[in-house]
């Protein structure tokens, strides 16, 4: 019996999602292309496996027996490919990642620098992501692996932290806060605040700490993303609320950044992956590389600064 991998993976997500509209959008398929594939694996396993309604999808008691084992059938062909994968640095290969826009534009030229100099011949393939898209691409099995800040995992998923940033407040050079050598949160209160949209890892950072004081946060402007932000600070529009792993930004646009303190906030960059998968050598490198880069980031004020 053939069972076709691509229908395997359909009916798993399907059974996870509950529902062939969201099963369809992570698998960048229409609906009637995913039915066609749970038909198939059907006709080919000779059994219902799921009852379908007009607003769910529900399993069928085969559906349930047979989920289990599609899982690990998909684990073991995601194993068997990480060793193909397993390249050295003189073999040719591949790995793919999704991140978040924030990191792609500041920290990955000079990690792909690095891992091209110890793996010449592996190509990278990244895609800047929001949150929710990288974990549905490493659902539907187009990356290897995800990094980014504040991820929601479950138990299909592992979440590794490896490195921490710091939450910074950014604003142009002859600001009043370049002459502080440390900056508080309630020093914040005296000007307009530039922060990311609600519902951002950032945005929810920001907010607890106005909270805790006793303060309403009410920015200026929001940000979908900390490069627009930092822009926004640019022209004098007010500061900007950023983590320090944006400094190679800031500078490059001759942009100040004072980590924020009283209190400290940190978050953590997590390495996201498949439960069970096995990442290549190459794929470790690159995280070791990514790690050390973003760890490396030391925002300090002049020390003219009071």
């Amino acid at each position: 019996m053939n069972l076709n991998l691509r229908q395997l993976e359909a009916f798993v997500l399907l059974a996870r999602l509950g529902g062939f509209s969201r099963a369809a959008d992570q698998l960048h398929l229409t609906q009637a292309g995913l039915s066609i594939l749970i038909r198939r694996l059907e006709e080919r396993l000779n059994v219902r496996l799921v009852e379908r309604t007009t607003r769910s999808v529900a399993l069928t008691p085969a559906g349930h027996q047979v989920l289990p084992i599609a899982e690990r059938m998909l684990a073991d062909a995601q194993s068997i490919l990480a060793c193909g994968r397993g390249m050295t640095p003189d073999q040719a290969g591949r790995i793919s990642l999704g991140l978040a826009p924030q990191l792609a534009g500041t920290v990955l030229p000079e990690v792909l620098k690095a891992f091209r100099d110890d793996y010449p011949r592996v190509s990278v393939i990244f895609r800047e992501c929001v949150n929710e898209e990288i974990v549905g691409r490493i659902y539907a099995r187009e990356i290897d692996f995800g990094l980014g800040f504040g991820i929601q995992t479950n138990s299909e998923l592992d979440s590794q932290p490896l490195t921490q940033d710091t939450l910074a407040v950014a604003f142009p050079p002859g600001h009043p806060l370049a002459r502080k050598r440390i900056v508080r949160w309630k020093d914040l209160l005296a000007y307009p605040v530039i922060t990311l949209t609600v519902g951002s890892t950032m945005r929810t950072l920001t907010e607890n700490v106005f909270l805790a004081a006793g303060q309403a946060l009410l920015p200026a402007y929001e940000a979908t993303n900390t490069i627009t932000a930092l822009a926004l600070a640019r022209e004098g529009l007010g500061v900007a609320v950023v983590p320090t792993s944006i400094h190679p930004a800031a500078a490059a646009q001759a942009m100040l950044l004072r980590p924020l303190r009283d209190p400290v906030v940190r978050r953590s960059l997590n390495l996201i992956t498949r439960r069970g998968s096995v990442l290549s050598d190459a794929s470790q490198r690159f995280i070791a590389l990514f790690t050390a880069a973003i760890t490396r980031i030391d925002v300090h004020p002049p020390a003219h600064s009071r």
